[in-house]
């Protein structure tokens, strides 16, 4: 089971992550988009931190929504909107929790998904970041193990395997529609930051 400060390091963990990842971000999004993925998701991700830092939540929701706003108040472009939608549908999801399952988390990511292609309107096979995040929502649904390491594990590993599959899609979205066929072979800058995010959370969801 998860519980708060959990949830507090995971979520500051996945941010760190991308964080640090900036540069490879923005070398991906330099082939099909403007370059500029990696700093407006840095930006948004250290708005996350800081939000959490000030408004110190003592809540699980009040933790995602705290990450949330801040998103909402940062982030440029379409992605910002887009990932301050999935925080707060987890925030949504964990209204009255004090502690986390398997299938909790399985709700939060999958209410986070919902929200993310209900503004966005992405599905799989796009080529965004609903490849990896689709999948990863996925197994968590179907994990029988109970176990929340070795179910995030599993998930992560499937949010993987999502983003890279990325290369061989047809962008249907965003400024990378524009190419068609010449994307083939460039993986989705979004796909792989949402991996990162998802791969620092689930391992530091448990110590």
């Amino acid at each position: 089971m998860m519980r708060f400060e959990d949830l507090k390091r995971a979520v500051f963990a996945g941010a760190d992550n991308v964080i640090a990842r900036e540069i490879e971000l923005c070398e991906l999004d330099s082939f099909v988009g403007d370059g500029d993925h990696g700093i407006t998701v840095r930006k948004g991700y250290q708005k996350v931190e800081s939000s959490i830092n000030e408004q110190d939540p003592d809540s699980m929701s009040d933790l995602m929504l705290s990450a949330g706003m801040g998103l909402a108040d940062t982030a440029g472009g379409a992605i910002g909107p887009i990932l301050a939608s999935m925080f707060l549908g987890f925030a949504d999801s964990l209204k009255g929790k004090e502690e986390l399952s398997v299938s909790d988390l399985a709700d939060m990511f999958d209410n986070g998904l919902f929200r993310v292609q209900d503004l966005g309107g992405a599905k799989a096979g796009d080529c965004t970041m609903v490849d990896t995040l689709l999948p990863f929502v996925e197994s968590l649904k179907n994990d029988e193990s109970g176990d929340v390491k070795e179910a995030l594990q599993l998930a992560v590993q499937k949010g993987l395997e999502g983003s890279d599959a990325t290369k061989d899609m047809i962008p249907k979205l965003g400024r990378a529609k524009n190419l068609a066929e010449r994307a083939i072979g460039y993986i989705d800058a979004g796909s792989r930051s949402m991996y990162y995010f998802l791969k620092g959370f689930a391992d530091n969801a448990v110590v």
